[in-house]
Order: structure tokens, then sequence, then C-alpha cells
């Protein structure tokens, strides 16, 4: 993890934010897209998401507390254009729309950025190995298109895995997510 995305250095460094912006806004457009099943949409409710951030930034202490207003004003701003936009029958009962499927989403983001970071952190091959494993190729078909052995590819597969686990140890909820995928 870059230790300079730290609240403070977000909220009173460009450079900083640009870094935070740049790898939590795909997870935001991905978490709007959900509500509003439209990217483009996604993508501009991301980015207002954001520019309410920044505005307010100097009232959030912690990491934490930015990410859940992002997501926060993200959804409060995809119900809004709900609202508005009629395509919907607008219905708060609507799983959508619940407290849990907005948590249960933000979790669901959350837990892809960080896989998705760590895989980044990997060596080329071990990242192109996991990122066909998660894409559901089997070892023979990832052997075959990087024209390795088979247990080239099982060797490989297994030390990402292990430098996945060790990457991923301080977010224990993520090892049940990666143990599925070697079982």
């Amino acid at each position: 993890m870059d230790h300079s995305l730290t609240a403070q250095n977000i909220r009173n460094d460009v450079k900083t934010f640009k870094i935070f912006f740049e790898g939590f806004y795909p997870s935001v457009c991905i978490f709007a897209n959900k509500f509003v099943k439209d990217l483009a949409l996604a993508e501009d409710i991301a980015m207002e998401a954001f520019t309410v951030f920044w505005k307010s930034r100097e009232k959030f202490g912690d990491l934490n507390a930015i990410r859940g207003f992002i997501y926060t004003v993200a959804r409060n701003k995809c119900l809004n254009s709900i609202k508005q936009s009629a395509r919907l029958d607008y219905n708060l009962k609507d799983d959508r729309f619940s407290e849990d499927y907005f948590h249960e989403l933000q979790i669901e983001e959350e837990t892809y950025r960080l896989v998705h970071r760590a895989i980044g952190i990997l060596a080329p091959q071990g990242q192109r190995i996991i990122r066909l494993s998660l894409e559901g190729e089997k070892n023979q078909s990832i052997a075959d298109l990087l024209n390795v052995s088979i247990n080239t590819v099982k060797t490989l597969k297994k030390n990402a895995y292990e430098d996945l686990r060790q990457s991923l140890k301080n977010h224990f909820f993520l090892l049940f997510f990666l143990n599925q995928f070697l079982s």
C-alpha cells in the first residue's frame, strides 16, 4: 500500500489526491453502475462524488471515512438519478435501495479493488496466470495460452497465491475468497 495515501495527504496534496482518485475511481464507477445500469451515467456520478468530497475534504480524519463518504454520495446521486429519470419504477422496498445492498456493494467493490491491487504487484507471469485463473481458465488452457508447461503454471500459480496471501494478510476476510480458488 502506498503510505502517502493518508487522509491528511489526500486532503492537502493534489498529487496524492490524484493517486487516490486513479486507484479508487474505477471501483466507484462499478458501484454506481450496479444501481443505474448505465456506464456513462455511473462515470459521471462517480466524478460528482469525488467533487463533493473535494469540496468538503477538511471534514475527514481517516481514509475509511473518505471512502465511505464517496460511496454514500455516489449511492445518493444514483438514487436521485433513478427517481428523476422515470426509467424505473422507483420503489424503496426494491432490494437495490436497501442499506444492506448498499453495504454489500461497498464491500464487494473494496474487495475487488484490494485483490486487483495485490495482483498488480505480482511478477508479470504470475499476474497473467492469476488473471486467467480468475477468468475461469483451467491450468492446461493457461499453459497453452502462455506457451509453458502445465507444471510451470501450477508452480507459478502456487507461488502467486502465496504472495497474494502475504499481501492480503491484513485483510483476513479476503483469505476466504482466495482459498475458494485454490480448492
